[in-house]
């Protein structure tokens, strides 16, 4: 019995494996982040949408991989329905267009920022909740809509300060086109895909061992691992040499348009071509993508073409995607600025003390005010400290500028200074004194 209070006393107070509070400099960076990124795509065309947290489990089975499939959660409605946590922002979009947007002028552009849930085992930069931005375009075919999307992608990195970053770009075609020309038993099939997945050399020679094939197809088979590298026409050439169909063809030319298309944004040299790059959230039909950093062993945004998704819930329409993950994206930067990695309460601009017998606080506001419509962070002390206790207090919460508010004006302390730096502004100079404090502020910025 007392094992089981403690049990739920535990519960009570400790949080279940796979979420984390995020609090301070953590939530006003994610904050910002997401600000940011929104702001970013916004400015390209793309509109918000916010998708439900939970579905009809339905939602997901069937669309998601196997491997997505099986992370999703779900739980029963009172009503006996099986729901599902929202595990993924695209299959939500799809069939957000499919079902209701069906009669709107294509493409159509999305923007989204907020949670996922999955069950996986938590690592670095992501819990089992986790935060995601990300676009959807969803209406066109073009090499020109996939390179849009990618380019957007690299300049959302940007836009979050990761400046060193590769695309790692693959061709769902490429593969689906050689399995179909394989023609292999689906074991076999699955042994081949597990093999180029893992990028295993021993798996993939298991596999040429046990499975009997043509020459050519043979040769196509050993050249996979060998299908990768940072020069696009390079890899491509080397590829079409193996091309046992018009489907595999179709992706190279796909491949290169879009690198083409790329170009044109100033992005082509972030470009890694890897065609075993097949790992697939169920969707994916053409291209896919990875941005990776150095500061991380694994991809901080993905994304790519997904044409029969928004089908499977009704209306067909083409449409291509990518997500950012902000944990990553964070824990990227503050690889490179360790300064970021701590946390601490907001610090606001100005702490602003008043001495509660020779002013009231209603006299103050307007001052307090207009500081705060200039975009100036002023807290205002609800204790009524005085002299040194507010000045300590401000140099606790991290306040730039300490003001000791008397019936004739403000005592100002720059906290970046010697206490000497504390001197007298009449009230009749509020508004330089604000100036004054901004201009600081920016120049230390």
């Amino acid at each position: 019995m007392a094992l089981e209070r403690s049990s739920a006393a535990l519960q009570r107070t400790h949080l279940p494996h796979g979420v984390a509070d995020y609090f301070w400099t953590e939530a006003r960076e994610r904050r910002l982040l997401e600000a940011r990124l929104l702001e970013l795509f916004r400015s390209w065309g793309y509109g918000d949408v916010i998708p439900p947290m939970f579905e009809y489990a339905e939602t997901y089975h069937a669309r998601a991989g196997s491997e997505l499939e099986s992370e999703v959660y779900r739980f029963l409605d009172r009503d006996g329905s099986t729901l599902a946590l929202r595990a993924d922002m695209t299959i939500p979009v799809a069939r957000l267009v499919a079902t209701r947007l069906h009669d709107c002028a294509m493409p159509q552009r999305f923007c989204y920022a907020g949670s996922v849930f999955r069950y996986t085992e938590p690592q670095a930069g992501l819990q089992r909740e986790f935060a995601q931005a990300g676009i959807e375009l969803i209406g066109s075919r073009s090499p020109q809509a996939d390179a849009e999307v990618m380019a957007l992608t690299a300049r959302a990195l940007q836009a979050a300060a990761i400046s060193q970053f590769k695309l790692v770009v693959g061709q769902m075609q490429f593969f689906d086109g050689l399995l179909e020309a394989l023609n292999l038993a689906p074991d076999r099939s699955r042994a081949l895909q597990r093999a180029i997945d893992r990028n295993s050399h021993a798996d993939l020679l298991e596999f040429l061992r046990t499975v009997s094939l043509p020459e050519a197809h043979r040769r196509a088979v050993e050249e996979m691992p060998l299908l990768s590298g940072p020069e696009v026409d390079a890899v491509i050439n080397r590829a079409e040499k193996v091309c046992l169909n018009a489907g595999m063809h179709n992706a190279l030319n796909n491949l290169r348009a879009v690198a083409d298309n790329l170009d044109a944004y100033g992005e082509a040299g972030r470009l890694y071509i890897d065609l075993t790059e097949i790992h697939n959230l169920g969707y994916y039909t053409g291209i896919t993508f990875e941005a990776l950093t150095p500061e991380l062993g694994f991809a901080v945004a993905g994304g790519g073409r997904y044409d029969n998704l928004v089908a499977s819930f009704g209306a067909d329409q083409p449409a291509v995607g990518a997500a950012l993950t902000s944990e990553r994206l964070l824990l990227a930067r503050r690889r490179t600025e360790p300064a970021r990695s701590a946390t601490h309460p907001a610090s606001p601009d100005v702490l602003f003390g008043i001495a509660p017998e020779a002013v009231s606080l209603k006299s103050i506001m307007p001052i307090v005010q207009d500081w705060r419509s200039r975009r100036l962070s002023v807290a205002i002390d609800v204790d009524g400290l005085v002299d040194d206790a507010l000045l300590e207090f401000g140099r606790v919460t991290g306040a730039q500028y300490c003001i000791r508010w008397t019936d004739e004006g403000a005592v100002v302390t720059a906290m970046n200074q010697t206490a000497s730096a504390s001197r007298f502004v009449p009230a009749s100079q509020m508004d330089q004194l604000a100036t004054e404090i901004l201009n600081a502020i920016s120049s230390a910025d």
